[in-house]
Parts: structure tokens; C-alpha cells; sequence
């Protein structure tokens, strides 16, 4: 996992730049404590730091993708909200939502959070679909 995390997020830029994306992928990999989202979290504040904008741009989305890949399936954090965090982030960096919305859904990431209706409200606004977006923020409320 972390290889491919370091393919992907790995290179480009400076030596700095370099520097950081590895040391941030070392830290993913020998990490040993009971919260293997901790290092990902905190590389990501490390990233956003750090980082030129063009160069987070480029490195951040993917990161955020193979964070978002590696605990789908990690019932802990299906209604951890740093996670649920991670998720909303990555659609700032697709052209539409809907598909991680979907696969959001799919494996009960973030339902029994307000975060999750409010991104899936927003998507709705986004594509004028208004009564659908008035109920996901009423779904919300409920949470």
C-alpha cells in the first residue's frame, strides 16, 4: 500500500518537496500504533503546509484517493469524522461528486453524520435538483 501511496505522491518538484512526500510516506509505513488514520491525517496537514499550491494540487487529490481507498472497509472509522473529512476534501477534486457519494453510501461511510447529508445536499444543489437536496439536508438535521 504505501508503495503505491509514494508512486503516486512521490516526485516532482524540489528536493524539499521530495523530501517531505517520502518522509510523510515513511511515517504511513512504519507506523504502529492502534490509529492507522493518524499518520495519513497528519500527512496530509504536512502536504498542505508545505506545499506550493501547484504542487498540493497536483499530490494532494491522489493522496486523499488512497486514503479514502485503504479504510472503505474499516468499520472503525465509517463514522469517524476526520475521515469523513478526508472523503468530503477528495470531491473538491472531481469533476462530480456523485460517484464517491455513492460508493460513500455503499460501504455506510459518514451516515450517522450531518457532514455526509450536507455533501450529498450540496452535490443536489450544484445540479438544481432542489427538493432532492431539502431532503438530504432534512436527513441532516436528524443526525
Amino acid at each position: 500500500m504505501a508503495a503505491a501511496t509514494e508512486q503516486h505522491c512521490g516526485g516532482g518538484g524540489g528536493d524539499k518537496e521530495k523530501d517531505l512526500l517520502s518522509a510523510v510516506v515513511g511515517d504511513i509505513r512504519s507506523y504502529s500504533g492502534s490509529d492507522p488514520l493518524r499518520p495519513w491525517l497528519r500527512g496530509m496537514r504536512k502536504m498542505e503546509a508545505a506545499l506550493p499550491p501547484a504542487t498540493l494540487r497536483a499530490k494532494l487529490p491522489r493522496f486523499l484517493q488512497k486514503c479514502a481507498q485503504e479504510f472503505q472497509d474499516d468499520a472503525r472509522y465509517r463514522d469517524d469524522p476526520r475521515y469523513l473529512r478526508v472523503w468530503i476534501q477528495l470531491m473538491d477534486y472531481v469533476k462530480d461528486a456523485k460517484p464517491l457519494l455513492k460508493k460513500m453510501e455503499k460501504n455506510r461511510i459518514g451516515l450517522k453524520r450531518s457532514a455526509f447529508y450536507m455533501a450529498y445536499a450540496l452535490y443536489y444543489e450544484k445540479h438544481k435538483r432542489f427538493e432532492d437536496a431539502e431532503n438530504m439536508y432534512r436527513l441532516g438535521t436528524q443526525k
